[in-house]
């Protein structure tokens, strides 16, 4: 409506001065009077406005012109036409720059406007709780500092907590966002805190930081600490500042403010499942400790039983055979001692400790088992076959260690072989050396692996057997991994049974030999069974 009044307005004052310039005989240049036309066309805001509004006023002074004067006018009337054409156009360029710098200043204005209602979108919407602070008075108390002589300023805030209440006291909160305002349970800005002292608790240690940060000129400060909302209840935060260079615009500082309640609820929680889940492995390893040594130590005492029992018959016939007793007996004192080697290495194994360590001559170490295992294995009708190999086979490791996975590997196949007929119980050892490594093979005539995987059977309380305690393979590859080696097992290629391989690192050493004898004959287990 205004701007239908200032087009009627500019065209009935265009009017006027055409009739003027027109049909009267003033002599002045009546016509210079059009630039208020065009000025009022200006108002409009628009620069088509201004341009057409100055061709209409233009050509209104031509067309006065020579209706008065015509083609023939004196040399005045030219230069007032010229003179009011000027003016005309004068004005009309400093009214399409004026225009032009309007638009820009309103463009600026509007995108202004826009910016900060964006901005102010943003900070009242955002997740993070946002507070202003007024730092300017706590810069003023600082430099007061400076200019009593006080040097060391961080020291002083440090021996002083008076000045940093003082100064807590001096922050004020100029504004805040809506998220700020639900996390201090207050319901509206005109009810928020209007300083920082009234929100931090007495114990809060992050202002006396905070000051020094400003002394000295930190761009940023965080800290962690906690908030007291209108209710009283104490939140855990953490707050970040950032501060602009040279110490100006303290009037408008933005605090960053989050809620860490969650997040230490969280970490508490972790750290009670972790102290639960270290009590646990606790006692888990002390249950497997518990059960690999009673499941190592049932080896040599079995021996030993086997031994005092066969002494025991040399000593109940009508004429005792005390020579034959008497070995009985010292093969049960070896395999007594055994039992205690064997629960100190598995005690040292299992609790990493550092085990004895020397050179093992490995066939001798498997006719030793296998001489601690003779009575069980004739027994149970096992023949053995064992092929050592031409040359010396020597490892660095735990003489008593290796022979106790040797003891468990032998009881396995004996056990595997339960339902094979006892005419076709044959347990095969090979050995063979290589540049680098020693490897040695329990072959035995049982049913095989079936669907089992070999390498799952390596795992603790993991057992094919109804009354077995799966500790055997496992502690089996706990020594040989111990020891720098590898263990396997896999079917035979027939089917027919079970191959446990093991390669160890090889010694190289001339000046042992290897036994090419092997008291486990056929001859030598008929022997020790007419002598049982």
């Amino acid at each position: 409506m205004l701007q239908r009044c200032r087009l009627a307005g500019a065209a009935a004052i265009g009017l006027i001065i055409f009739l003027v310039d027109a049909f009267t005989t003033l002599g002045s240049a009546v016509a210079v009077l059009y630039v208020l036309v065009i000025v009022l066309a200006s108002e409009l805001g628009d620069s088509a406005a201004i341009k057409r509004s100055s061709a209409i006023c233009a050509g209104l002074t031509v067309a006065a012109f020579l209706y008065v004067h015509g083609f023939n006018a004196e040399t005045q009337a030219w230069l007032r036409l010229l003179f009011s054409l000027a003016a005309n156009g004068v004005t009309t360029l400093l009214l399409l720059r004026r225009g032009i710098d309007i638009a820009r200043r309103r463009a600026s204005e509007a995108a202004l406007k826009a910016s900060e209602h964006r901005y102010r979108t943003i900070f009242e919407t955002l997740a993070v709780a946002i507070w202003e602070h007024d730092f300017r008075e706590v810069k003023e108390e600082l430099e007061g500092l400076r200019d009593r002589g006080v040097q060391d300023v961080r020291r002083y805030i440090a021996d002083h907590p008076d000045f940093v209440i003082n100064a807590r006291r001096k922050v004020r909160i100029t504004d805040v966002n809506q998220t700020a305002l639900t996390l201090m349970g207050v319901p509206t800005k005109e009810e928020f805190f209007t300083h920082l002292d009234s929100f931090l608790p007495e114990n809060d240690e992050s202002f006396a930081q905070c000051l020094v940060a400003i002394d000295e000129g930190h761009p940023t400060f965080q800290a962690e600490t906690k908030v007291r909302t209108r209710q009283g209840r104490l939140i855990p935060v953490i707050v970040a500042l950032s501060f602009p260079p040279n110490g100006e615009g303290l009037d408008r500082i933005q605090g960053s403010i989050v809620d860490i309640t969650e997040r230490l609820e969280f970490q508490e929680a972790l750290e009670h499942s972790r102290r639960e889940l270290e009590h646990a492995s606790r006692v888990a390893m002390i249950g497997e400790i518990s059960a690999s040594i009673a499941h190592e130590v049932n080896q040599p005492l079995s021996a030993t039983i086997s031994f005092i029992q066969a002494a025991q018959r040399w000593l109940d016939r009508k004429t005792p055979d005390l020579v034959e007793a008497k070995l009985a007996l010292q093969d049960a004192l070896s395999a007594t001692e055994h039992s205690a080697n064997v629960v100190k290495r598995v005690h040292m194994l299992l609790g990493k400790a550092k085990s004895e360590t020397g050179e093992v001559a490995i066939e001798a170490t498997i006719l030793d088992a296998l001489r601690l295992k003779q009575p069980e294995l004739g027994t149970h009708g096992t023949r053995v076959i064992f092929n050592p190999a031409a040359e010396a086979m020597i490892t660095r490791g735990d003489r008593i260690l290796l022979q106790q996975s040797f003891l468990n590997i032998i009881s396995n196949a004996m056990q595997a072989m339960d339902a094979t007929p006892a005419g076709h119980r044959i347990l095969t050892i090979e050995t063979e050396s290589r540049d680098s490594e020693v490897t040695f093979r329990f072959i035995d005539s049982g049913p095989g692996l079936g669907d089992q995987v070999g390498d799952s059977l390596f795992k603790a309380f993991t057992t094919t057997k109804p009354s077995g305690m799966g500790l055997g393979l496992a502690i089996c590859r706990s020594i040989v991994t111990a020891h720098g080696g590898s263990i396997s097992i896999r079917n035979r290629l027939d089917c027919n049974g079970a191959v446990v391989e093991i390669s160890l690192p090889r010694c190289l050493l001339d000046t042992l030999d290897a036994p090419k004898d092997t008291p486990l004959s056929e001859a030598g287990q008929a022997r020790q069974a007419q002598k049982a």
